[in-house]
């Protein structure tokens, strides 16, 4: 008997990944934006929102498409991988801003970098939270 391989966990599991990846790279440029200018602090804020807006698109489809044909696997252990995947994702997407928040920043520039990565925190891990979720809605 032939295992069946079930890709739609890792629909979840795409959709997470291309969730964090252009969230954290667009962390990364404005809060070195912000490190150097702190007063800028409207204008950064927005970009980096309008591109976490952007960036959201084809995650949140995958998301909607894997909840829409989402049916119980057969046994629960076809969701370890993707459920571990996901997870580190997410500790992974924590994991950089706290180091990126950190890293070389100013004591004037410290609660603005704070206030930024607190607002980042939230925007990278809700993807991958509702991956889990549907991982969740698989189980058997």
């Amino acid at each position: 008997m032939e295992k069946e391989v079930v890709i739609l966990p890792y629909l979840f599991v795409a959709a997470a990944a291309l969730a964090v990846i252009p969230i954290l790279i667009l962390f990364k440029i404005n809060v070195e934006k912000l490190k150097e200018n702190p007063e800028e602090r409207g204008k950064v804020q927005t970009n980096f929102m309008i591109g976490v807006a952007v960036s959201e698109i084809i995650p949140i489809i995958l998301i909607v498409f894997a909840f829409m044909n989402s049916e119980a696997v057969n046994t629960v252990e076809e969701l370890y991988l993707p459920g571990i995947i996901i997870m580190f994702i997410m500790l992974f997407s924590v994991f950089f801003i706290f180091l990126q928040k950190n890293v070389g920043t100013e004591p004037a520039a410290k609660t603005v970098i704070n206030a930024f990565s607190l607002v980042s925190i939230p925007l990278s891990t809700a993807i991958p939270f509702m991956s889990l979720i549907g991982l969740f809605i698989m189980v058997p």
